[in-house]
């Protein structure tokens, strides 16, 4: 049995989610003053066409064929650049299924479209200005051995066709999702589209933990580490600071997305761990020596920088620029402090004090989930090149949010985010503590275990840095 599709919505979204937002781009880089309204009014007075959409932007507003002509030729390459495919559609698309689609395109357009969202199947094409919108599409396909029709919008593509006795599936997904609109609620608009994008693009299969882990990076944590790279840049240009080192492991994907945004820097992957602070070897300690400058700064997820610190001032003599995103103390810098004592003589009352005792751990092994790595804990640094234990989890349940981030670096170029606002980091960070993230994947062993060359011999590095040794 046949099925129909909607193409645009449907098959393929619009990075920057409205098709207005194509006629903006033409008139800032054609460049072309006052080409959304004129565009509009041309459509308005327009048979639907593209080609006398234009017709009557040349009449009307005095331009000649060869700008027009120009004019058209580049809406319709802006509209290629912002297509993607909305990947759960796209999958379910078989040989011999339609396309049925209201648009200004003609079909040789729509081939095109199709091509650059990568469908390969042999489908037949209907492209009319309002064909499911006026009913007559579905009177000319009721006949034929369609077993339904999806589609986002309710009059064209769920209403229209059941009166046609057609079955319709109507597709919401492609609207903005409650993080999305959030962002857009904060004046985060390119933020919330880069979202949306990322999360229409998800490759899993719906509701599986993959799929679930890509939506919750792309929801929750993309929002969180954009933010933070705009806060960090305005943080650099204050304290002169050139050189950022990105503590590993829980700054691998925050580096990845400050590169895009902020090549300027010399951004370093910092091999570095509580364990490696506390225990330093000779080469660890020169590893460090020779990366840390006076216009460097050391970055975390999370984290206080008390060891970061001691370290510094044992070994460095200087007192190091330590920023984290959360940090749970009270000293160094911070995008978000949370310094909740957790003690139990502080509390009124013990359970309380556990209370609290769980809400900063749940915090810390929630970012730290959501920001993990596919390599084990650091032990040491020598040459330069790290030596890790083997992963503490499974990374195959970490690799899609590193997909979730490959693609988010792909799509950042077409966005302009520039403006920090603390609200986004602060519900980002509520959400990702709230939510219990990755719920798949254990939290953080309280040790993990190092290679030695006596088997008799078993090392741990327990969860606060220190070491011990069991024999067998």
């Amino acid at each position: 049995m046949q099925r129909s599709f909607d193409l645009f919505d449907t098959l393929a979204g619009r990075l920057h989610c409205h098709p207005q937002c194509i006629f903006d781009f033409v008139e800032k880089e054609f460049p072309f003053s006052g080409f959304r309204f004129y565009r509009s009014i041309a459509e308005l007075q327009s048979n639907g066409t593209l080609l006398d959409i234009y017709k009557r932007l040349q009449i009307s507003f005095g331009l000649s064929s060869e700008l027009a002509s120009d004019l058209m030729q580049f809406e319709f390459e802006i509209e290629l650049r912002q297509v993607f495919p909305i990947l759960e559609n796209l999958n379910a698309v078989q040989d011999g299924d339609l396309v049925v689609s209201d648009t200004y395109y003609d079909v040789a357009q729509i081939k095109q479209i199709l091509r650059k969202i990568s469908l390969n199947k042999n489908v037949e094409i209907y492209a009319t200005p309002c064909g499911k919108g006026a009913g007559f599409i579905w009177d000319k396909l009721k006949s034929s051995s369609i077993s339904f029709h999806v589609g986002d919008n309710v009059h064209t593509d769920v209403n229209m066709p059941r009166s046609r006795g057609i079955e319709a599936f109507h597709y919401v997904y492609s609207g903005l999702s409650i993080p999305e609109q959030i962002m857009v609620d904060l004046d985060q608009n390119d933020l919330a589209y880069l979202m949306r994008a990322i999360r229409l693009q998800n490759p899993f299969s719906q509701n599986s933990l993959e799929f679930l882990t890509w939506e919750e990076q792309c929801q929750l944590n993309i929002p969180l580490l954009i933010s933070s790279c705009v806060f960090l840049d305005a943080f650099c240009k204050k304290h002169k600071k050139r050189r950022v080192l990105f503590t590993a492991r829980d700054g691998c994907l925050w580096i990845q997305l400050f590169r895009v945004l902020y090549p300027e820097y010399d951004s370093i992957y910092f091999h570095a761990s509580r364990f490696t602070y506390s225990n330093p070897s000779p080469s660890f300690v020169d590893y460090v020596q020779k990366l840390y400058t006076d216009d460097s700064m050391i970055v975390d997820v999370q984290g206080k920088g008390f060891t970061c610190e001691r370290f510094f001032l044992e070994y460095l003599k200087c007192k190091p620029c330590y920023l984290a995103i959360v940090n749970t103390g009270k000293k160094h810098h911070a995008i978000f402090r949370s310094t909740k004592k957790v003690e139990k003589e502080h509390s009124h009352t013990f359970k309380k004090s556990m209370e609290r005792r769980f809400k900063t751990v749940a915090m810390g092994s929630d970012l730290e989930k959501i920001n993990a790595d596919l390599v084990g804990a650091l032990y040491d640094v020598q040459d330069g090149k790290p030596l890790r234990a083997d992963p503490e989890y499974d990374p195959k349940w970490i690799q899609p949010c590193h997909l979730s981030i490959e693609k988010c670096v792909e799509l950042l170029p077409y966005f302009e985010i520039k403006i920090f606002d603390k609200r986004v980091v602060h519900w980002a960070i509520h959400a990702i503590t709230s939510e219990r993230v990755l719920k798949h994947v254990r939290n953080i062993s309280e040790h993990i275990h190092l290679p030695s060359k006596d088997p008799r011999i078993h090392l741990h590095i327990l969860s606060n840095g220190s070491l011990y040794s069991t024999s067998i």
